[in-house]
C-alpha cells in the first residue's frame, strides 16, 4: 500500500474526515504527512496518516495546551510515528471483512515504518476502550478539552501489529472491554524512562 500523491484524494480525505469526526484537519498536515486512503473503485471509502514529525497532530489535538507545555520533553522526541484520522465510511464498518482488512493494512504500514514508537489518540471512548484493548497499547495520557475526554496512546512499534490483531480479533468475537480507563503508572513510568534515554 502507498501514500497517496493526488490532491484530489487529500481534499475528499480531508473533507469526509471532517464530516465524520468534527475535527478540523489542516490541509497542510496532510501535504506534510503519509496519507493512505482505501477505495472501492474509485471511490475512497476511509483511510489514515502516518505523521512522522513534530509537533504531533495527536498531541496538538488530545493534549491540552497546558500539559502539552509540562510534557513538552516527552513529546517533541523524533522517536514517535503518528497514526491519526483514522476513518471508515459508516456503510462499509458493518463489513467485519472489510473493517478487518482496513484495520490489518493501516497496522501493516506501522509495523514497516522506522521510528520506534507509535502515538494515536482519540476523543471518543469507544475508540479509547478499543486501543485500551491490547496488554502493550499504554494509555499514556488522559485529558479534558472543550468538555470532551481525550485519550492519548502510545505503544513499541514491533508490538503494534499484534495489538492490533487483538483489536480486530476481540471486534469480530464481540468480546467484552473494560469499561474503565486507567492509566497503568508502571508502564508509563517505564516508557518515561525509555523516552528520557533518547
Amino acid at each position: 500500500m502507498n501514500p497517496t500523491q493526488l490532491e484530489s484524494d487529500l481534499i475528499t480525505f480531508k473533507n469526509q474526515y471532517e464530516k465524520i469526526s468534527n475535527l478540523k484537519l489542516p490541509f497542510e498536515y496532510l501535504r506534510n504527512s503519509d496519507v493512505y486512503v482505501f477505495k472501492n473503485e474509485n471511490e475512497i471509502i476511509g483511510g489514515f496518516v502516518l505523521g512522522k514529525r513534530t509537533p504531533l497532530r495527536t498531541v496538538n489535538v488530545f493534549v491540552s495546551e497546558d500539559n502539552q507545555t509540562s510534557l513538552k520533553h516527552l513529546f517533541d522526541k523524533d522517536q514517535y510515528c503518528e497514526v491519526c484520522c483514522f476513518w471508515i465510511l459508516h456503510k462499509y464498518r458493518k463489513s467485519p471483512y472489510l473493517a478487518a482488512k482496513f484495520w490489518l493494512m493501516m497496522a501493516n504500514e506501522v509495523r514497516k515504518q522506522e521510528k520506534e514508537l507509535v502515538i494515536y489518540g482519540t476523543n471518543t471512548k469507544g475508540l479509547a476502550k478499543l486501543y485500551n484493548y491490547p496488554i502493550k497499547s499504554i494509555l499514556f495520557h488522559k485529558d479534558k478539552i472543550n468538555s470532551k475526554n481525550t485519550y492519548v496512546f502510545v505503544a513499541h512499534r514491533k508490538n503494534f501489529f499484534i495489538g492490533t490483531l487483538k483489536i480486530v480479533m476481540s471486534k469480530l468475537l464481540r468480546k467484552n472491554r473494560s469499561k474503565e480507563l486507567l492509566i497503568n503508572n508502571n508502564l508509563k513510568k517505564r516508557l518515561v524512562y525509555e523516552l528520557m534515554q533518547y
